[in-house]
């Protein structure tokens, strides 16, 4: 039976056979090389289960999951987002599990699961959204979850699942939105053969929709039941991140402290500042000890911290606040010079950016948006000069790798590389052909085991520990 999509693996009927539970790999890499009946597939190709465990091979049914709005749900909760991650995706491997299936990889906040038969992959995918439904996560956050499956040839190569049938999955899921599962007119025609037993439930048909990396557009059906949301908004629109409101009494905007020895710089960037709907200064300081005691009073989402000032200059001023745990701003370092002695020691204080004081006002908006909202201003420039600093030590100075790179994973020990090496997210996901959102999250995870504050503290760790050396890349 075909697929309906030009280079897409023929299926055959499922059968009844139910699968060997068995510890889940969560190892993903890129593909390697594409499948030779698609001329562009952009595939991921997925490690299997350690040796000695067997996944089903042949026909079987793929499930991919993805959850909705993840970045804006990581923004909002920060350290709480990976605990939220680990249950949703908990809840989803137990589904997986009681119907016969096994988890075999995750990518971010995606995952995947594998069963011998379409029927217990709707099972999986039911049981899981009502556990989702039911469980209890952080006040006003409601985790909607996407999911999509595809029945077709598991091709396998050097021990790994590729092709298109995994591909087909996470391309359907790319296209719906939290609560829905969605499932290819494979599925759907091996579901409607079996003549499927679970009641109460139908499909409804949404009409041939274009998915990435497919030639044609591929009809796709929605699974519908009295406990499942029904209305959607139409496939591909952008997803909706279901996070709580500020509390009462609390700004959405972001809290600006400035910190300089002259009042005339301290108004200007302040006007600057204020023209902004989202942004508001909450105080002034004029030297690094006022900082200081400014910071702790008022806690500001950020602090611009002049470098050279008189008593306590900012890179002290920045190690004094940033040792302090109830402390959670983030500090962005402002000078008249572009001097590396300067760029070096504000990153290893702990700043999360470095910027010229006659920035256009524009770029210095920019600039505090995104470390308010947890990236890091690291321009290349930055990373040259931090590698720099490396090249010009002698080569016994730079210490072996720490034990807390063992907690990272391989894929997350990728992206620290490239961090690394200044690529920016999006550089990433090209490199390492993932999702944006995906490589948001391996970053997320790198500085919460390594408890590192932002980017620019990977990059200074990346190379203290050795973990990179300069020339490489």
């Amino acid at each position: 039976m075909g697929t309906g999509s030009s280079g897409c693996a023929s299926a055959c009927p499922c059968t009844a056979a139910s699968s060997t539970r068995a510890p889940a790999s969560r190892a993903v890499t890129p593909c390697a090389r594409g499948s030779p009946s698609s001329k562009r597939t952009g595939l991921a190709l997925v490690r299997l289960n350690p040796p000695g465990v067997e996944l089903p091979t042949g026909t079987v049914t793929f499930l991919f999951s993805d959850v909705e709005g993840s970045t804006a749900l990581l923004r909002r909760l920060k350290d709480g987002f990976a605990d939220v991650l680990s249950q949703q995706e908990r809840l989803l491997r137990e589904a997986a599990e009681n119907a016969g299936g096994q988890e075999f990889g995750t990518q971010g906040d995606a995952s995947f699961f594998v069963f011998r038969n379409p029927k217990d992959a709707i099972l999986a995918a039911l049981q899981g959204q009502r556990a989702l439904a039911g469980a209890d996560w952080p006040e006003g956050v409601e985790l909607r979850v996407r999911m999509g499956i595809h029945t077709g040839e598991a091709a396998i190569a050097a021990g790994r699942y590729l092709g298109l049938a995994v591909n087909r999955a996470a391309r359907i899921c790319a296209v719906g939105h939290g609560g829905q599962i969605l499932v290819s007119p494979t599925t759907h025609a091996l579901l409607e053969e079996a003549e499927h037993d679970f009641p109460g439930m139908s499909f409804r048909d949404l009409g041939p929709q274009s998915l990435k990396d497919f030639d044609r557009p591929v009809p796709i059906y929605q699974v519908e039941t009295a406990e499942l949301e029904r209305d959607f908004p139409p496939l591909g629109s952008p997803a909706k991140a279901h996070v709580p409101e500020p509390p009462e009494g609390q700004s959405a905007r972001l809290r600006i402290l400035i910190v300089d020895d002259q009042a005339l710089v301290r108004a200007g960037f302040r006007m600057i500042l204020e023209a902004e709907e989202d942004i508001e200064v909450v105080g002034e300081a004029a030297d690094g000890r006022e900082a200081v005691a400014e910071t702790e009073r008022l806690n500001p989402d950020v602090v611009l911290m002049d470098v050279r000032m008189p008593e306590v200059d900012g890179i002290e001023a920045t190690r004094r606040l940033l040792a302090q745990d109830a402390v959670s701003a983030k500090v962005v370092m402002l000078t008249t010079f572009d001097m590396d002695e300067y760029v070096y020691e504000a990153l290893r204080a702990g700043a999360s950016g470095f910027l010229l004081k006659d920035v256009p006002p524009e770029q210095l908006v920019a600039g505090i948006r995104a470390v308010g909202s947890g990236d890091a201003l690291l321009a290349p420039s930055v990373t040259r000069r931090v590698i720099e600093e490396f090249v010009r030590r002698p080569p016994d100075s730079v210490r072996k790798p720490p034990a807390a790179l063992d907690d990272l994973t391989a894929r997350e020990v990728e992206v620290l590389k490239l961090i690394a090496r200044g690529l920016a997210n999006a550089e990433i996901a090209k490199e390492l052909v993932v999702s944006e959102t995906t490589v948001k999250t391996h970053v997320a995870h790198v500085l919460m085991k390594l408890q590192l504050r932002d980017r620019v503290q990977a990059v200074v760790f990346a190379y203290e520990s050795g973990l990179v050396q300069p020339g490489e890349g």
